[in-house]
């Protein structure tokens, strides 16, 4: 995953480069999360790698606030022992943080942090606390706040073979001022691709 205190971020994409769709009816994303999980065997297993590579998750209160933690904890409850779910065990046990300006996620949740004040500062305290590599999921505001300040270290794309027409996106013209390079594309069989860029 790269080395210690680097922050990576992981997101799903469509084909047109949106993390969400507008449009309705729009069918872009493979899977939406839930307990059916059409990823291929080569991909379910990268994305546990993922995940077993890391040292925390950093994630925005909203997220907090709007039950990421608590869905990974029913599935990793669904799936006990079935090695494919690794990864929502992973997301338990892991130390999280959730980064904010101000307030706190509605429900206090295990080994989790809030951290509040601006970014960079909390971010930098997130991988301290993490001591090693930091891996962040989103959302889409939190995501593009990290590459507009050029705190993300390394970016996982998970590009997904459909389109979704318009939407939320995590880019924006002031990527311009940041230099990332290639660090491997991998094509994965339920055809997702799956491209890594680090700063340069």
């Amino acid at each position: 995953m790269g080395g210690t205190g680097r922050l990576v971020v992981a997101m799903q994409v469509s084909a047109d480069g949106y993390v969400d769709s507008e449009v309705p009816g729009a069918n872009w994303q493979l899977w939406n999360w839930g307990p059916q999980w059409p990823w291929s065997a080569d991909l379910r297993a990268s994305f546990n790698g993922l995940l077993a590579g890391a040292s925390g998750i950093l994630l925005s209160r909203p997220m907090a606030d709007e039950g990421y933690l608590g869905h990974w904890e029913r599935m990793a409850a669904l799936h006990p022992a079935d090695a494919d779910w690794e990864f929502s065990r992973a997301i338990g046990v892991l130390p999280k943080f959730a980064v904010s300006r101000s307030g706190r996620p509605a429900r206090r949740w295990p080994r989790t942090e809030v951290l509040n004040g601006e970014l960079a500062e909390t971010v930098a305290r997130a991988k301290e606390r993490a001591g090693g590599a930091l891996l962040c999921f989103g959302g889409a505001g939190l995501v593009s706040a990290l590459l507009r300040e050029g705190l993300a270290e390394e970016l996982r794309l998970f590009v997904n073979p459909g389109f979704a027409g318009s939407g939320g996106s995590v880019f924006g013209p002031w990527l311009v001022r940041h230099a990332y390079r290639a660090g491997g594309v991998t094509a994965y069989d339920c055809g997702i691709v799956e491209s890594r860029w680090s700063r340069g």
